[in-house]
């Protein structure tokens, strides 16, 4: 059984007795041309003397994660398998066709791109970009997109705004380029190297002077069918660049963060009888890359488990363990997996472990210095543990049962209580013995960690969500308004240095790009409730791209 949140559930009740009170006399069409979201790319054709068949094989990739961005298409990239076209995408089922070639103009390129009805065979729109040059060409994607995203999806206000140039002299590697997730590529057609212009430069020396004063919003993904719950860095470069990975009930999101794209890339799922409590992000073989670590229950059972980064995915390796998994970042200067066991009364139990993996499976080891048996971790567990560094002294953070942060000792023993509600809980499962009276098991909920960063001239910041609890309130809260806060420890308190514009959507996870260090310009990724799942409305969720000023 899944909560939701009271405000939307008020506003799904009035709208369904609405529209039981009205008989619709019209129907609004899919788009504005009237064609779903649903079409087919075809290989791109090279018109040119030089040889660009790297750039150009890779276009309709590239074509495809901006049109699931920009308008939630649903895309299927043909293979250049000599098939024609128009019977692959017919097979395919889908009602249009993209087709597309690279011609030389003069020293300039011509992207031209053609896009077919196939039911009446007739032109359903005709879309073109010029490039300057060939590391252009995918710049100008974003014109092509927002047209087509506009044109044939209706879908106003689609940005076309393109990347600028790489400067003369900048360093243009090539990048790997993977089929995005929910692209079904029919045949399997490899990833293809392109040449991709750099991302605009992030300032990368620490500003002593500066004061963090506002957190806005860059930009954010395209809209998930999933209430997801949480979100942590991958593996993102000094600029924030990379990998970011968010989940929902049984599925974990992955997803390609560059300049200001949030673009889908691939997702892990499990089935219907899974339930993900966390997932969280570590290097755990020493290869360099980040591994993920995921909290899983299948009904009673605790049965989380590893997934080993191999190539551009992830593997599951065999073992299972019966602990909840969280990564603790810079305990002891360094980054570990904490592990407490499945409990009885309590979904975990018992000490809190530093678990140690032999490159097969992870067991326990050293307990955390923490007493388990007081308050607040007794009552909450590992989930929601931070390590931080405050002042001079190395503490916890925590977000109790009531939702307020506070500051543990070394023991574990509370010394400060926040009046504000951080780390709102965005989820819950049920556990524990039955209870014919209500007829469920108790519910548990689990709330976020908040995010130590180290700050300019040595400042302790903290980076989590806030939420402004409701009038009226059910087993998760209700809440007002949230949004994301950056906050500063001043020796007996925190005080607020930087937040964003409350927003009567749900913050329900943030995490810093990259994690670590906080500096002018650095970038945080927040997931997004934006409906929760119920009998009259589908689930609604997106990842913000966030900017600290």
């Amino acid at each position: 059984m899944r909560s939701h949140f009271v405000r939307h559930k008020a506003f799904q009740v009035l709208g369904a007795l609405l529209l039981l009170s009205f008989v619709p006399v019209f129907s609004v069409p899919a788009s504005a041309a009237g064609y779903s979201r649903r079409i087919a790319i075809a290989p791109f054709a090279s018109l040119t003397k030089e040889d660009i068949g790297a750039t150009v094989s890779v276009l309709p990739r590239l074509l495809a994660s901006r049109l699931m961005a920009l308008a939630g298409a649903d895309v299927v990239l043909l293979p250049a398998d000599g098939k024609a076209p128009e019977a692959a995408a017919k097979e395919a089922k889908v009602p249009l066709l993209l087709q597309g070639t690279v011609s030389k103009l003069g020293k300039g390129y011509s992207v031209d791109t053609t896009v077919t009805d196939l039911e009446t065979g007739k032109t359903a729109g005709a879309f073109f970009a010029a490039a300057a040059t060939e590391d252009d060409i995918i710049a100008q994607l974003g014109v092509l997109s927002g047209e087509i995203s506009e044109k044939l999806f209706g879908v106003q206000g689609a940005i076309r705004a393109t990347a600028p140039p790489a400067s003369a002299g900048a360093s243009s590697a090539p990048v790997m380029v993977p089929v995005p997730a929910g692209i079904p590529s029919i045949g399997g057609a490899p990833a293809v190297a392109a040449q991709a212009p750099p991302p605009a430069p992030v300032p990368a020396t620490l500003d002593e002077g500066w004061t963090p004063s506002s957190i806005k919003k860059v930009g954010q993904s395209d809209k998930i069918a999933d209430e997801i719950y949480g979100v942590v860095a991958g593996d993102v470069d000094a600029d924030g660049n990379g990998e970011v990975l968010t989940w929902g009930r049984n599925t974990i999101y992955v997803y390609r963060v560059k300049g200001t794209d949030v673009l889908p890339y691939t997702r892990i799922s499990r089935g219907v009888q899974n339930h993900f409590l966390n997932v969280d992000a570590i290097d755990l073989d020493g290869d360099g890359k980040k591994d993920l670590v995921v909290t899983d229950r299948e009904g009673d059972r605790m049965v989380s488990f590893v997934l080993l980064r191999k190539g551009d995915g992830f593997a599951e390796t065999p073992g299972r363990f019966p602990y909840h998994l969280a990564v603790l970042r810079g305990w002891n200067g360094k980054n570990v997996v904490a592990g407490q066991r499945q409990g009885n009364s309590e979904p975990f139990q018992g000490k809190i472990y530093a678990m140690k993996w032999d490159g097969k499976v992870l067991s326990e080891g050293e307990p955390l210095p923490l007493n388990t048996s007081i308050l607040p971790v007794s009552a909450g567990g590992v989930y929601s543990l931070s390590p931080a560094v405050l002042g001079s002294d190395g503490q916890w953070l925590y977000v109790d049962v009531e939702e307020k942060l506070r500051v543990l000792g070394a023991g574990g023993k509370s010394v400060y209580r926040s009046k504000d509600t951080f780390g709102a809980a965005s989820d819950r499962f049920e556990y524990g013995e039955f209870s014919r009276l209500e007829g469920r098991r108790p519910f548990f909920v689990l709330r976020r960690p908040p995010r130590w960063i180290s700050g300019p001239k040595g400042a302790s910041l903290v980076l989590v969500t806030e939420v402004r609890k409701g009038l009226v309130s059910n087993a998760l809260g209700s809440f007002e308004s949230s949004r994301v806060v950056l906050l500063q420890w001043e020796g007996g308190g925190f005080s607020e240095r930087a937040g964003s514009p409350k927003s009567d959507l749900f913050f329900s996870g943030v995490d810093l790009l990259p994690p670590g260090k906080m500096r002018r310009g650095s970038r945080a990724i927040a997931s997004v409730i934006e409906e929760a799942g119920s009998a009259f409305k589908e689930k609604a969720s997106q990842l913000v791209l966030l900017r600290v000023e």
